[in-house]
């Protein structure tokens, strides 16, 4: 599980990061082993994108439904 300060790494930042890694590994005189360490990084960071999207999603629908059985 990611940490309290990992948590606070806003979705911005994460994209910015996500996408200074794909500048980096395009790079022709990145070494191999760097590549899959900041390969690594860039799923990592990802996958936390997705899960945030992904409650955030469910956020939005349960204030919709919220919405929806109150209106008249």
């Amino acid at each position: 599980m990611a940490s309290k300060e990992q948590e606070s790494v806003t979705y911005q930042k994460m994209l910015e990061e996500v996408e200074g890694i794909v500048r980096e590994i395009a790079s022709p005189d990145l070494e191999l082993d760097l590549m899959v360490s900041r390969v690594e990084r860039a799923y990592e960071l990802i996958r936390t994108m997705k899960l945030r999207l992904e409650e955030t999603k469910s956020r939005i629908d349960q204030l919709h439904q919220r919405f929806d059985d109150k209106a008249p």
